[in-house]
């Protein structure tokens, strides 16, 4: 079987935020002031945003990928990989409860970062949308929440490639 694939497709919100921060924080850094303490905030507004914009392309889901060895999380600068044999399980999502999030994105580029909530505790989010998650737990005890187009089939093809892997031994 050949390797699985899903895009992440960015939702409404996704896009209105990334927008609005871009257009915002850019604003500010193009009004000019001749007030001495307007200087720092020039300069941090102009230092925020590309650090902000790399953040986000960092960490922004493109695709997930699955095949016989491995679970990939592609983004735009770097692909992560997860090895099947260290995945304990892998099941769809319903977001029941609010993220908390600890550091990451909220909406701009996605939805990224360390999280936490009641039912989960402390996880790692790779998501553009919060209707199609579907949550991976290692053996390790970390936990990752991805998004995708359709999170009941990447979760089905996900375990496909893990009864595959476990029963080739």
């Amino acid at each position: 079987m050949a390797n699985y694939r899903q895009s992440c497709k960015w939702s409404s919100f996704t896009i209105a935020v990334t927008v609005l921060v871009i257009g915002i924080v850019g604003l500010l850094g193009c009004f000019n002031s001749p007030r001495e303490r307007d200087v720092w905030i020039h300069f941090l507004v102009r230092f925020l945003l590309p650090v902000l914009v790399i953040c986000g392309i960092y960490y922004s889901p493109l695709f997930i990928e699955v095949n016989h060895t491995h679970l990939y999380i592609t983004r735009l600068l770097r692909k992560k990989a997860i090895a099947l044999s260290d995945i304990e399980s892998v099941s769809r999502y319903e977001r029941t409860m609010n993220f908390v999030r600890y550091c990451g994105g909220g909406g701009f580029f996605g939805f990224w970062g360390w999280y936490h909530n009641q039912e989960l505790g402390k996880f790692f989010v790779y998501a553009t949308r919060l209707d199609q998650l579907v949550l991976v737990k290692l053996k390790s005890g970390r936990k990752y929440v991805l998004s995708c187009e359709n999170a009941d089939k990447m979760a089905d093809a996900i375990n496909h490639y893990l009864y595959l892997q476990k029963h080739s031994l």
